[in-house]
């Protein structure tokens, strides 16, 4: 922490408070009566493992004691994350790290405090060391005892720790890596949607992928996943199985499907299948620079397999799943290994390599493959959110992540997580501009009556109807602030299972505006017109709290900083558009298929800085 000179003024005046002290006596000096007791749990947390260091302040005078700050050791909140600290205190930065916490407190005589600090072990070692806590007094410290233990996997037992060293990759396992393809319908008719790899992780037909490989989504309904072998290095995989979804967690981007049939349909027994399985490694142990082989299928269509040498670049932390959400590479993985195998120098499954939700990592999709008219245009086109099967991937989620999917597997549980867990609370703030409850009909919303549909006032809401399919209709009040947050009651009148309502901002004309939406079927998004071209924002997102049904409150921000939506408190997405200009504000109601949908809109409310 930074030290301050005192001005000369104030160290004259400690001058002579220091002869006057002299020439009465020697002063009484006071130190403080607190005692600080520090306690871990008795057994040693694993990497990975969530664990308390309680701190009990007792004041053992018959005198207030107060307390300013608590002091803990750089080493160890450089080494574990801290999740959060029980109360909540305010933590003073330095050079990256939390270095102390401000807790300006005064504790009576003879009585006591506990602080709980809740941390994420991320290295292994003895981290014993001493804290501080800081009173008017003086300093008072406190010793504490930390050993994180290396984490360890039911069932596995890595080898014993080594200098680390080149070590050649012994034979690839390249036939364990399979091609699965999305059998996909519309209209009528069944086809390959798209393709995307998997690592075969038991010989009984266990195979390891992204959730996003053989997950449906909004638009596209997956019928069936085909399981083609790689029955040699120049080959072309083969079309052998049927398979279906076992375990799927689509926060993760991770699932586990298994194998129940021949190509043609006939049930298969698992017990002789004997396929070629990868071992599970420890992902845990990765460190830079490590070295790594990516297998899998590069695209759509009759590629052979594709082997890609890398190494550990570094690590990506989220929220959830701590310091190695992702593992990112050197290596450059053409995007259809998405779902396919990363070993380590032993051969085992260290990886999955991810096309989606890599966070800051990113990827520049090359290949995209439309299959439903998601902009409304008339056309199934490039412009249409679409299946990325190309592009370029250098981040891959560790199998540790997995693990539990596997297990659940093996026991023949199946469970899919479609990916939408509560998110963090969301208030509006902000000073109220305008406010309306729609029982004036010249309160200034634009009004329609066309043979596509209308927006009107009627018994004192903001109805809009669409009556025509693949058709957008909003009503616009003339408001443009460069921050907003819009706030309305909305419920679905007439519904017709998958049409969409919320929020217009930044609205200009038909060809440049942004919308902040839900949809009927339990999806939200966030998109925009720029120049009359259609830009995904927030993909079509399942949510658990749009598909309880309404009525809801919808909340959006729209702003130079950012865009949010969120919906009966909890928020749903948020983006930022570097593009963003401010325009007037709307609300909007939208078909696909099918026509006849009626939403009515009350109580809005728009507020500002």
């Amino acid at each position: 922490m930074a030290s301050h000179k005192p001005p000369y003024r104030l160290f004259v005046i400690f001058s002579v408070l220091v002869l006057v002290v002299l020439a009465c006596g020697s002063p009484k000096v006071e130190t403080s009566a607190l005692t600080v007791n520090a306690v871990l749990p008795t057994d040693s947390p694993q990497v990975g493992d969530t664990f308390e260091l309680k701190l009990t302040l007792s004041n053992q005078s018959d005198y207030n004691e107060v307390i300013s700050e608590v002091r803990l050791p750089e080493r160890l909140l450089a080494s574990a994350t801290l999740m959060k600290t029980i109360p909540e205190l305010e933590a003073n930065v330095s050079d990256g790290y939390q270095t102390s916490f401000a807790y300006p407190r005064t504790i009576a005589p003879k009585g006591s405090e506990t602080l709980t600090f809740v941390f994420k072990a991320g290295q292994e070692g003895d981290f014993s060391s001493d804290g501080t806590v800081v009173t008017e007094k003086g300093d008072v410290n406190f010793v504490f005892n930390l050993q994180v233990a290396k984490q360890t996997i039911e069932g596995f037992e890595p080898e014993p720790s080594t200098a680390r060293t080149s070590v050649p990759l012994g034979p690839i396992p390249y036939q364990a890596v399979v091609q699965i393809s999305a059998l996909v319908e519309m209209d009528g008719e069944e086809f390959v949607g798209w393709t995307g790899s998997g690592t075969i992780i038991t010989p009984d037909g266990l195979i390891l992928t992204n959730a996003h490989v053989v997950n449906s989504d909004r638009f596209y309904t997956v019928k069936d996943l085909i399981v083609s072998l790689t029955v040699a290095q120049d080959s072309v995989p083969v079309e052998t199985f049927l398979a279906s979804v076992i375990q799927l967690d689509a926060k993760l981007d991770l699932a586990v499907i298994k194998i129940r049939a021949d190509i043609n349909g006939n049930p298969v027994s698992q017990a002789d299948l004997n396929l070629p399985a990868v071992p599970l490694g420890n992902s845990d142990t990765l460190q830079l620079g490590d070295q790594i082989v990516i297998l899998g299928y590069p695209g759509i269509g009759g590629d052979t397999i594709t082997l890609t040498r890398g190494e550990v670049s570094g690590f990506t932390f989220e929220e959830a799943y701590g310091n190695r959400a992702f593992v990112k590479t050197s290596a450059t993985i053409a995007g259809g290994n998405s779902g396919g195998l990363a070993v380590n120098e032993q051969g085992e499954l260290i990886g999955v390599p991810t096309q989606v939700g890599s966070g800051d990592v990113g990827a520049a999709f090359v290949d995209c493959r439309p299959l439903a008219d998601t902009n409304r245009d008339g056309v199934i086109d490039e412009y249409d959110n679409c299946v990325p099967t190309g592009g370029f991937i250098n981040a891959m989620r560790p199998v540790k992540l997995a693990l539990g999917l596997i297990d659940a597997a093996k026991l023949g549980q199946v469970a899919i997580e479609p990916g939408a867990s509560r998110g963090e609370e969301y208030e509006p703030q902000g000073e109220v501009i305008f406010e309306d409850d729609f029982s004036n009909p010249n309160s200034g919303w634009y009004t329609s009556n066309t043979s596509k549909g209308s927006a009107a006032y009627e018994a004192g809401e903001l109805t809009i109807k669409v009556l025509a399919p693949d058709f957008v209709i909003w009503s616009e009040v003339e408001y443009s602030l460069d921050q907003m947050v819009m706030v309305v009651d909305a419920r679905v009148i007439q519904g017709v299972g998958d049409a969409d309502f919320g929020f217009v901002c930044g609205i200009k004309d038909t060809d440049n505006f942004t919308v902040l939406e839900i949809s009927e079927d339990g999806y939200f998004s966030i998109w925009k017109y720029q120049a009359g071209e259609f830009v995904s924002l927030v993909d079509w997102t399942y949510s658990d709290e749009v598909a309880a049904g309404g009525p809801y409150v919808m909340a959006a921000y729209c702003g130079t900083d950012g865009l949010a939506l969120a919906l009966d408190d909890v928020l749903l997405a948020e983006v930022v558009d570097p593009d963003f200009v401010p325009g007037n504000i709307g609300l909007l109601g939208g078909t696909f298929e099918n026509t006849g949908f009626k939403v009515g809109f009350d109580n809005f409310l728009l507020m500002g800085p």
